[in-house]
């Protein structure tokens, strides 16, 4: 089967009669390496997204530094973050350039999605504890700079803000594993499609992505509503 009327076939639906069928190797490769990006893609969206906070971040603690200049707590506190930020916003930079250099490899398809699941399950694993914990820093020093009162900033009950800060931590982590967990099942379906030379399991797959999805927005729509709702009676008392 011509790897182009394989694409028309999955477009069109008819993804039954590809269900069990066999196929070359190269045909298949041609076939789920769009998908592939496409699915890895997200996860290197991610990275970007959160060297941006990074970024956010450093700019706001930087104006944090000169608001707060008299005060030596506030000091002791955002100099680190700044510090920890420009980490953060380092290692960025280093694992997207590790990416690129297995993009830029001459390796197989398979060989190139293995180092990447590597990468995605380790250095991808690090990297969204810094996002996580630079979403903490970028909202701390956006209210620090909101909340400053003539170089002072008061936390009012100390571990209520502790635990809301751990459990946001968590939050976005959580969040962020459960969008790798989901991209990293994507891709191993397709490369044990390409070992056993079917579509079997990227057949399984679209039709869980269509329950996912339906999920989803049934989530979203309960949460919409939720809110709309919250604002409904905060201003109709």
């Amino acid at each position: 089967m011509e790897n182009n009327n394989l694409i028309e076939i999955w477009k069109q639906g008819n993804r039954e009669i590809l269900k069990n069928a066999r196929f070359e190797r190269s045909e298949l490769e041609a076939f789920l390496k769009p998908k592939i990006t496409k699915t890895t893609f997200s996860l290197n969206a991610n990275i970007l997204v959160y060297m941006a906070a990074q970024l956010a971040a450093m700019v706001l603690i930087g104006f944090d530094l000169y608001a707060y200049r008299s005060n030596p707590l506030m000091l002791k506190v955002l100099i680190p973050m700044l510090a920890a930020c420009s980490a953060f916003l380092g290692y960025g930079v280093f694992l997207l350039c590790h990416i690129r250099q297995i993009n830029l490899g001459d390796f197989d398809l398979v060989t190139a999605i293995n180092k990447k699941c590597k990468a995605y399950r380790t250095h991808y694993e690090a990297w969204m504890w810094m996002g996580a914990v630079s979403l903490l820093f970028l909202t701390f020093a956006l209210n620090a700079l909101i909340d400053n009162d003539q170089g002072t900033y008061r936390i009012n009950r100390p571990v209520f803000f502790a635990v809301i800060c751990l459990f946001t931590v968590l939050f976005i982590y959580g969040a962020q594993k459960i969008a790798q967990s989901f991209a990293l099942s994507q891709i191993r379906v397709y490369l044990a499609d390409i070992r056993n030379d079917t579509l079997e399991g990227s057949h399984r797959l679209e039709k869980a992505k269509r329950k996912y999805m339906l999920f989803i927005l049934i989530i979203a729509l309960i949460l919409t509503i939720t809110f709309i709702l919250g604002i409904i009676k905060a201003t109709n008392p």
